[in-house]
C-alpha cells in the first residue's frame, strides 16, 4: 500500500521526489525505460530553472553537457530584438538538456529521496473502489510479470491525453488550439558564449 502512485516523466518524477522528501511512500511507474528520449519537452524556461535550483537539481541538469542559455533573440520579421546576460542569481533564462538526460536526473533524484521506481511497467487498468481510483493493475514489459498496487492517491501525470483523466471522465476546463510550432537542433560544437534561444514567429 502506497500513499501515492505517479508517472515517471518530467511532471511525475519531481512530484514523487517532493512527496517522498516529506515522508510519503511513493511508487513511480512508467511504461518506458529510463532513460529514453521523446520528441518534446527539450527546453526548460520560465519557472522551470528556478524550481530545479530550489530542488537542488539545476547543477545536475547543467552537468549533462547542457550550457545555460543566457541570450535570446525574438524575430517577428521586422526588427530582431536581442537580450543578453539573461541570468539572475546564477539561474539562466533557460536550459536545453536532451530529454533522456533530464529524465535520468529527475528519476535518480526521486530514487535518492526514497521513491520506489518501476520503469518498463505498463498500466493495463485502474483499480476502482466506488468512485475513487485506488490503484493500478499492470505488467512488467520486460518479463511480463503482472502486479496490482494500491494507493491513497493516484496521480495522472501522463500529459494532455491522460488515460487516468479519460478513465474518470475528467472535464476539460481550458483548451487552446496550437497556433505556432517549434523546431529544435542540437549542436555538438558551439561556443557557450554564443548560446542563444531564437524565437521566430510568422503567420
Amino acid at each position: 500500500m502506497y500513499d501515492v502512485i505517479v508517472g515517471a516523466r518530467c511532471a511525475g518524477a519531481p512530484t514523487a521526489t517532493l512527496l517522498a522528501r516529506r515522508g510519503h511512500r511513493v511508487l513511480l511507474v512508467d511504461r518506458a525505460t529510463v532513460p529514453s528520449d521523446i520528441p518534446h519537452g527539450h527546453f526548460i524556461h520560465r519557472h522551470g530553472p528556478r524550481r530545479l535550483q530550489r530542488w537542488g537539481l539545476l547543477e545536475r541538469v547543467a552537468a549533462t553537457n547542457c550550457p545555460a542559455v543566457t541570450s535570446m533573440t525574438v524575430d517577428m520579421g521586422d526588427v530582431p530584438l536581442t537580450g543578453r546576460d539573461l541570468s539572475v542569481n546564477g539561474v539562466a533564462l533557460g536550459y536545453g538538456p536532451r530529454r533522456a538526460a533530464l529524465d535520468r536526473v529527475l528519476v535518480d533524484a526521486a530514487a535518492e529521496a526514497g521513491v520506489e521506481v518501476r520503469d518498463g511497467f505498463t498500466i493495463d487498468a485502474f483499480v476502482a473502489e466506488g468512485e475513487r481510483i485506488a490503484g493500478i493493475r499492470g505488467h512488467d514489459g520486460r518479463g511480463g510479470v503482472s502486479a496490482t498496487e494500491h494507493a491513497t492517491v493516484v496521480v495522472g501525470a501522463d500529459g494532455r491525453n491522460s488515460r487516468l483523466a479519460r478513465a474518470v471522465g475528467a472535464s476539460t476546463s481550458v483548451s487552446v488550439a496550437p497556433v505556432i510550432c517549434w523546431y529544435w537542433s542540437y549542436w555538438s560544437v558551439c561556443p557557450t558564449t554564443a548560446s542563444r534561444y531564437t524565437c521566430a514567429a510568422g503567420r
